[in-house]
């Protein structure tokens, strides 16, 4: 009976250690360089090849030079000729086929007794490609800013309404006083006449002037939609507002691009919310109008279009004549972080978030696409569901009397003070304060009004403030009040409209509904 020796059986299972570790370097998922003590590559695994394009038969042999940059290639020497333990540091490598890619490198020596001495000979490099990191990277920090400037931009929205408030309160003004003016003048000597036709130029361009400030009064309304931050709010939504709102933030890139076509069919009201639900839609025309190249926009089309479907479901569609998506990236573009566009340009989350949104929403979007023919994004959204309305008792319509009936504005904007004094004076006594203080000392000095206007946000005590301290002093007053407010930007502001029942106007004001909203509070 033959008997085995054990040095034999000690070579056997460290020979097969060896295959084990060989086969544990080569199906590694980090990509593995040896090297010897001439810096010649000896050996790499299959990550290696995958990440720089080199097969074993093209790199071993040669200096591991060749697949780091230039401008790295110096401090690497000295770390492999100083380190006697493993060192890391992040450098740029070089693939076979020329592209530059970010990548993390540990060099780690393998020590034996050089010339009497410890000393390498050789290196193990581990090589981790930083790509996609520094890409997601690039696109977290993209996201982030423009999450902040989503919040800057509900604070814009509201100090660009301020001064539009009173901008567009003394233009009508102004255009209400020419017109009287302009209409005795007519009538009287050929010299008034002539005063006549001039007031009627003037009013006129004061006419266009209200044009342009509508113009961004609608701007900021649109602005809005996407500034607010009550992603967790839901109510019943009107899809043609929402695909307007979006339209009109998203023209700018389009009209440059393609002819927008809307094709608005009936559709039911569906539950969501609106800065989400516009999100979706300003990203698919966007997507639309970047598939699209500039200058041809005659031979273009994107085709908006709404309708319901047999299961009662709203169907909104986002077509365009542009380049179309590739069969072999089609099934990619909803996954985070995939995008096609260049660095800083795209984050690549645009559609991965749609698709979320639109899911927790109960509905659901697919794209049909032909590569030169264009594309259809189709966002399916479930009607909302409309419950039996509960008896609610509203205060009727109060008959126009005679002026004279008290109104305390609140607003610390002097110019939206005195621009609403003399919108309102020729139907009201008005009183105008600058703070909610002194709107305070007035109350407590016994003054009661039929209706007080009150800004919403005001610094040290807002409207907010003011509505609580006068539910104490005088709860006679707190349904007399109408809030005014130039965007809701704050979660207490927001907090604060849902749960009061008093009628609130948003800034620009529309003075025609104004006027008609505090006559019907008038007694």
């Amino acid at each position: 009976m033959a008997t085995v020796r054990t040095p034999d059986l000690l070579v056997a299972r460290l020979e097969e250690q060896v295959r084990e570790l060989r086969a544990a370097l080569e199906d590694a998922a980090e990509a593995i360089c040896r090297v010897d003590g001439e810096g010649r590559v000896v050996s790499v695994n299959r990550a290696f090849a995958r990440l720089t394009g080199y097969e074993a038969a093209e790199i071993i042999g040669r200096s591991w030079e060749t697949t780091i940059s230039t401008a790295d290639r110096a401090v690497i020497r000295a770390d492999m000729a100083a380190a006697k333990e493993k060192v890391e540091r992040e450098v740029h490598g070089a693939r076979k086929d020329g592209t530059p890619f970010d990548m993390q490198l540990a060099v780690v020596p393998v020590m034996d007794t050089v010339g009497g001495r410890p000393g390498p000979k050789g290196h193990y490099f581990y090589i981790r490609d930083l790509t996609d990191r520094r890409r997601m990277e690039n696109q977290l920090i993209f996201a982030g800013r423009m999450a902040a400037v989503g919040t800057l931009a509900a604070g814009v929205a509201h100090e660009i309404n301020n001064p539009l408030a009173y901008i567009v309160a003394n233009i009508d003004f102004v255009r209400h006083q020419l017109t009287t003016f302009a209409s005795r003048a007519n009538r009287q000597s050929s010299v008034n006449s002539d005063m006549g036709r001039s007031l009627d130029e003037t009013g006129e361009a004061l006419a266009e002037a209200r044009q342009g400030a509508e113009r961004v009064r609608n701007i900021v309304r649109d602005l809005r939609v996407f500034a607010r931050g009550d992603e967790e709010q839901s109510g019943p939504v009107a899809l043609r507002r929402v695909l307007d709102s979006s339209i009109n933030i998203a023209w700018n890139e389009i009209r440059h691009r393609a002819r927008l076509v809307k094709d608005y069919g009936d559709t039911p009201m569906v539950e969501s919310n609106e800065s989400r639900l516009g999100q979706v839609f300003l990203n698919l025309l966007l997507n639309a109008a970047h598939a699209i190249p500039e200058g041809e926009t005659e031979r273009n089309e994107i085709r908006v279009s709404t309708r319901t479907d047999g299961r009662g479901y709203a169907v909104i569609e986002i077509r365009d004549t542009g380049v179309g998506i590739p069969p072999e990236i089609r099934d990619r573009i909803f996954d985070p972080f995939f995008t096609t566009k260049p660095a800083g340009e795209g984050t690549g989350l645009g559609l991965w978030i749609c698709s979320g949104i639109l899911s927790a929403l109960g509905g659901e979007i697919t794209v049909d696409s032909d590569k030169g023919k264009g594309s259809v994004f189709r966002v399916s959204l479930p009607p909302v569901a409309i419950e039996t309305p509960s008896t609610v008792t509203t205060r009727a319509p109060v008959e126009v009397g005679a002026p004279g009936g008290r109104l305390l504005i609140v607003d610390d904007e002097p110019m939206i003070l005195g621009a609403l004094r003399r919108s309102f004076a020729s139907d009201y006594h008005v009183t105008c304060v600058g703070d909610g203080r002194r709107a305070l000392e007035r109350i407590r000095a016994g003054e009661r009004y039929d209706v007080i206007l009150c800004d919403l946000m005001m610094p040290e005590i807002t409207g907010m403030d003011l509505y609580a301290e006068m539910g104490r002093l005088a709860p006679d007053q707190v349904e007399r009040m109408v809030f005014v407010t130039g965007g809701a930007f704050t979660p207490r502001a927001r907090e604060f409209l849902e749960n009061v029942p008093n009628a609130r106007v948003e800034k620009p004001i529309d003075f025609q509904n104004l006027k008609l909203l505090l006559r019907n509070l008038r007694r």
